[in-house]
């Protein structure tokens, strides 16, 4: 069986399980993970342990990761990879395209590189207002070159690296796909709490949970049966916990829960909401994975139209969304999933039902495996060797 080498700079946040989900479900490939460092916090409960530059979380194997990014010079972790003899790389995050070009190059290899709303969203001038996008900014031609392949997760991404200079016979949209069988409502609908609406998401200015809370304060004005529970954690928390107490809506954060806790909470759920915007500085949301997991617990969601979020629904039947920052327009569409029970129940059986067509993860890795196909039987080492660096050795 071909190995794919599944890499991203950070291995791997807990919060980033969308792709231990897709490796989970690959048929013919089997995935080894590299990366440059582990994640600062939490790390996702890997089977095997990574190949690392550095499995130190300190500042000079920091410093390692970034003179690596800028350079691509690191003969042990070069060698450590190629005894894993893979076949493809498969790589995340744009940011983590240097040292993902400079993977494809030592070892030979293939590379598709995954999309998932980073450097790709932004124009030249803005990637060079920060210095971690630089290196992205001086690999960016020969990356757009090397690479077989830019997989988008969604249309939205797609968009925006074609217009940003990504090469539009590159751009493939894959969508990750989810688990429906872990993703099937356990309770009796009756059982659902019907004031319950659901926030799921990390806290962080532009995943819009405080403009959630000032909704929730007009909803529970009209329906004080009406409350909302947060779960996840991030750099707004405190913020938002206080912006709670002034309005007293009285959310309940739960902080980081695990997958299982996730699907439980869904289970009780009337409606989800997660109203993501877009900062001063682009930050977007790709697409929004947690929208396609509620429609599949039969829980209907509200949202901004924003980012890839309206390609996780059908607007107007599994779900409702309001334009960015539009608070009272946000408020209307909670209230009409809280009190209007036969919209609710249309907007329940229609997202479960949709959902099923459109995500299978089988489905969706499927069409990676055949894209890793392609990238093998395409690839030729020798039309790059004008891109290539010199060797290690001559270093």
């Amino acid at each position: 069986m071909n190995k794919v080498l599944v890499f991203a700079e950070r291995v791997l946040p807990s919060t980033q399980t969308f792709i231990p989900l897709q490796v989970g479900h690959l048929s013919r490939y089997s995935a080894v993970y590299a990366g440059l460092i582990p994640p600062p916090d939490r790390s996702y409960p890997l089977a095997e342990p990574p190949t690392l530059l550095s499995d130190k979380r300190n500042l000079p194997s920091r410093i390692r990761r970034e003179i690596y990014r800028w350079t691509g010079v690191a003969p042990s972790f070069h060698s450590r990879l190629r005894e894993i003899a893979p076949s493809i790389i498969h790589a995340h995050f744009s940011e983590g395209g240097p040292a993902a070009l400079s993977l494809s190059t030592k070892l030979n290899l293939p590379l598709l590189l995954h999309l998932r709303g980073g450097a790709e969203m932004h124009t030249t001038s803005e990637l060079r207002d920060h210095a971690f996008q630089w290196p992205f900014l001086l690999y960016r031609e020969r990356l757009w070159k090397r690479a077989s392949a830019f997989l988008c997760v969604s249309n939205f991404i797609r968009e925006r690296a074609l217009a940003n200079g990504f090469p539009a016979e590159k751009l493939r949209v894959l969508y990750t796909g989810m688990k429906i069988d872990a993703f099937t409502p356990q309770l009796p609908v009756e059982q659902k709490d019907p004031g319950m609406v659901l926030y799921v998401g990390r806290l962080v200015p532009y995943k819009g949970c405080d403009y959630l809370l000032r909704a929730m304060q007009i909803v529970r004005r009209r329906f004080p049966a009406a409350h909302l529970v947060i779960i996840g954690d991030g750099s707004f928390r405190t913020e938002l916990e206080r912006l709670n107490e002034s309005l007293d809506v009285k959310a309940v954060f739960l902080g980081e829960q695990n997958q299982k806790e996730i699907r439980s909470w869904l289970d009780r759920a009337r409606v989800f909401c997660a109203p993501s915007l877009t900062l001063a500085d682009g930050m977007s949301e790709a697409f929004g994975n947690v929208f396609s997991e509620a429609q599949a617990m039969g829980v209907p969601v509200v949202s901004f139209r924003h980012g890839g979020i309206p390609e996780t629904m059908q607007d107007g039947i599994t779900g409702l969304l309001a334009d960015e920052r539009d608070t009272d327009t946000l408020a209307e569409h909670l209230l009409r999933f809280l009190t209007d029970d036969g919209f609710w129940s249309n907007a329940r059986r229609e997202g479960m039902s949709w959902v099923r067509d459109r995500f299978l993860v089988e489905k969706q890795t499927a069409q990676l495996e055949r894209l890793y196909d392609r990238a093998c039987e395409q690839f030729c080492a020798d039309r790059f060797e004008q891109d290539a660096v010199m060797d290690d050795a001559e270093l």
